[in-house]
């Protein structure tokens, strides 16, 4: 049996710290051997204007969240922002018990709030091995893009992360996709939504974990939440089989 999580919070605008120091504390509340997924851009929203210094924190942050993972054998999945080569990104990481198991940048990304501005689009579509089986990401907007789905579902994952920062306005729009994409690749699926105002924006929350078939297994639409559902990995071959898709 295993564990998983997906944490919905409101982060402070620009205050790295402060939302450092709340996610170590529900990291606190979680089973030991688990997978926990965090919101997108967690650390600090998007905050444009100091998202160089942000991402020069990146490094730290990551540091802190490897030493629970350490302490409590976890693997850890969310979006920093992270500079290479002179470049900004919008970065998926994946960490395991202190080790990072991947990172890839996110491809699409999403004009209404103008990341392209100020990130550069990933190209890897990167599938990672863990101790939860085939990892695969979705981050937030690439929800629409059903081209990343069928990468994903040709590698088989056994799980599809969303960290997500996704508007209030298209609520409806986050909770459908979510849905479907569970279905279509047959996966659990865990979407780690923000909730309320952070910045000039209003998220939509509406965090979720579902299951292969399609089922919800934890929601939460509004306020500071850690979802948490106990799964087997079988019950997606178990759907695979019933419904073969090739």
């Amino acid at each position: 049996m295993l564990h998983l999580y997906a944490l919905q919070f409101r982060p402070q605008f620009g205050a790295v710290e402060r939302n450092l120091s709340s996610v170590l504390e529900y990291l606190k509340e979680v089973k030991e051997d688990s997978l926990v997924l965090l919101p997108e851009m967690w650390q600090c929203g998007f905050d444009y204007e100091n998202m160089k210094k942000h991402a020069q924190a990146t490094g730290e942050v990551l540091e802190e969240i490897k030493r629970v993972s350490v302490q409590k054998s976890l693997t850890v999945a969310g979006t920093y922002p992270v500079q290479e080569s002179g470049r900004l990104y919008n970065m998926a990481i994946l960490a395991h018990k202190g080790k990072e198991l991947g990172r890839r940048a996110k491809i699409k990304l999403f004009p209404l709030y103008e990341e392209q501005k100020h990130f550069s689009p990933g190209k890897e579509k990167a599938v990672f091995e863990s101790p939860f089986g085939r990892l695969g990401f979705l981050v937030c907007f690439e929800l629409r893009f059903p081209e990343l789905s069928f990468e994903l579902r040709r590698a088989k994952v056994h799980i599809v992360l969303v960290p997500a920062m996704w508007g209030r306005k298209r609520k409806e729009h986050f909770t459908t996709l979510c849905r479907a994409r569970a279905i279509e690749l047959q996966s659990f699926l865990l979407c780690a939504n923000v909730w309320g105002k952070v910045g000039e924006e209003e998220y939509a929350g509406s965090s979720a974990i579902y299951g292969p078939w399609g089922e919800l297994l934890a929601f939460c639409e509004e306020g500071d939440s850690l979802l948490h559902a106990r799964v087997e990995l079988k019950e997606v071959e178990k759907v695979r089989r019933h419904i073969p898709m090739p």
